[in-house]
């Protein structure tokens, strides 16, 4: 699968409705897409979001804040603490720290609602 075509099937995973800065924040508002392609596979009746759909949106919500194509270099820390289902959850929130150094960008991220965190992420990307 070429690249173009990696991102053409991503962009059916999720919509970003609107993005806000707080401070040294960028919070993304986005939804889960129940039409998902991998939903199909990922499970059959029971849809739940793929971890590395998950960790790709990261990336490109870090792409956007940045402006730059990242390659992702190393992860920290990846938790998945609750379940991700366009069902049950399909509107969340997207918290994203950014800081760079040395040509590497350090990315703290957490995907959460009101009440509950479901991902939280710290690694480095590379810009391409």
């Amino acid at each position: 699968m070429s690249d173009e075509d990696f991102r053409s099937t991503m962009n059916g995973f999720y919509h970003i409705e609107s993005q806000t800065i707080e401070g040294d924040e960028t919070i993304f508002y986005f939804t889960l897409l129940p039409d998902f392609c991998a939903y199909k596979g990922h499970f059959p009746g029971n849809p739940v979001a793929p971890g590395v759909c998950s960790i790709q949106m990261i990336k490109a919500c870090a792409e956007r804040m940045t402006g730059k194509q990242l390659f992702l270099g190393y992860i920290a820390q990846c938790r998945f603490s609750a379940i991700l289902t366009p069902e049950t959850m399909p509107q969340l929130r997207l918290h994203m720290n950014l800081s760079e150094t040395d040509d590497l960008i350090h990315v703290k991220a957490i995907v959460c609602n009101n009440s509950k965190a479901y991902i939280e992420f710290k690694g480095e990307f590379k810009p391409l």
